[in-house]
């Protein structure tokens, strides 16, 4: 990486640091219709319920790119009455949820150590990682090999925005991909059974709707982890450990706030959260903004050492009803799917059976009567698995 020194530090720039991309995501999202588009040239937008219409440049190798791209972002910040870097914060949420990260401390000119800086975003990026393995196994403490899918999420989905002004603000972005609709699994195989027909799930019986992104779930389950954090850190807790661990705090969340609240000057961290309009809400109890002075702070790697010593029970059983069977044929194992509940959420999760734990599947799903899957669970290309069921029986036994 290199450095140009004669250009240092600069402003926020809204030519240089939105593109047309996330513009368009934007308006995508906020009401504006697109009437018109020529491919890597411009398109035209219109929003009807406030009169307003622009034109969005693409190709910045055109004369009037700056002009035009200014153009579109002066009518955008006159329809929704925001401007500078908050119009860029509402852009950027578009496709992405955003976590501000303010280190509330007194600076003589607005800067700070550059230690304490590198703390700080290596503070916020443990307590990331630490979310991303609550939202798919919530635990005390998380092994030193973490899932692949939140390896994956912190080195792909997870991205700095500019410093904001206001002591010391990261923005940090979690993008989401483009909303999944929710899937079945392909066609059921099942020759070994007569009345295969039966075994596929109608329609009328499978949930639909949106699948909360693995994004979201990431950044939900780190407000919920960050406050139950806080009131674990206060002087008389009224929130238990389990609790605590099953909204997602962790031995490795709280070890990063202790990390970042540390620095001498820090007078609380404050961590706000925004919420991208192209998935469907979080739950109303999500809060979406959490301040930890520094005394809690300062208590956190305390408690988190305590946390490292309790036992972990893990959530590795899934109750819910079959609604869909696969079996290859000539095959006795086979695969079911089961739309049950897995810790405090409800997951569709694909079970790998053995012939006999198949056949009981089968009559599960024909009496729609529930089941119990038990074992280790993963996340897999976005899907929930157990890739070999330790037991499986009917709920009710």
């Amino acid at each position: 990486m290199s450095i140009t020194h004669s250009e240092g530090a600069r402003p926020y720039d809204p030519i240089r640091d939105l593109s047309p991309q996330a513009i368009e995501d934007f308006l995508r999202t906020v009401g504006w219709i697109r009437e018109d588009f020529r491919e890597g040239v411009n398109s035209f937008w219109v929003n009807a319920a406030e009169g307003a219409s622009l034109m969005l440049p693409y190709n910045s190798r055109y004369r009037d790119f700056n002009t035009r791209l200014n153009d579109a972002l002066r009518t955008i910040s006159e329809v929704h009455k925001v401007k500078g870097e908050a119009l860029a914060l509402e852009i950027a949420s578009a496709r992405s949820d955003i976590l501000l990260l303010r280190a509330d401390q007194t600076t003589l000119d607005g800067s700070i150590p550059l230690t304490e800086a590198q703390s700080l975003i290596n503070g916020a990026s443990q307590m990331i990682l630490a979310a991303a393995c609550s939202a798919i196994n919530p635990r005390p403490t998380h092994p030193s090999r973490k899932p692949d899918a939140a390896k994956e999420f912190l080195a792909e989905e997870v991205r700095m925005g500019h410093t904001l002004r206001g002591s010391f603000v990261i923005t940090i972005l979690a993008r989401h991909d483009s909303a999944v609709q929710e899937e079945l699994p392909g066609p059921a195989l099942d020759a070994g059974n007569p009345s295969a027909d039966r075994v596929d799930v109608r329609a009328s019986e499978a949930p639909e709707g949106v699948i909360e992104s693995y994004t979201r779930r990431v950044m939900s389950t780190l407000a919920s982890g960050l406050r139950a954090a806080n009131e674990l850190l206060q002087d008389e807790p009224q929130i238990s450990q389990s609790e605590a661990v099953e909204q997602g705090a962790s031995a490795q969340l709280l070890e990063s706030i202790g990390r970042m609240g540390s620095w001498e000057g820090i007078n609380s961290l404050d961590m706000s959260f925004r919420w991208s309009p192209s998935h469907p809400s979080p739950p109303a109890e999500t809060p979406s903004r959490v301040v930890l002075p520094r005394e809690q702070a300062e208590r956190a790697t305390f408690v988190g050492k305590n946390l490292r010593s309790q036992p972990n029970v893990l959530h590795e059983s899934v109750v819910g009803h079959v609604i869909r069977l696969e079996r290859a044929e000539g095959k006795d194992d086979g695969i079911a799917v089961i739309d049950g509940v897995l810790g405090k959420s409800r997951r569709r999760v694909r079970v790998q059976l053995s012939g006999d734990y198949y056949r009981l599947a089968i009559r599960a799903h024909d009496q729609r009567a529930p089941v119990v899957a038990v074992g280790t669970v993963t996340l897999e290309r976005r899907a929930w698995w157990i890739n070999r069921a330790e037991d499986f029986r009917l709920a009710l036994q």
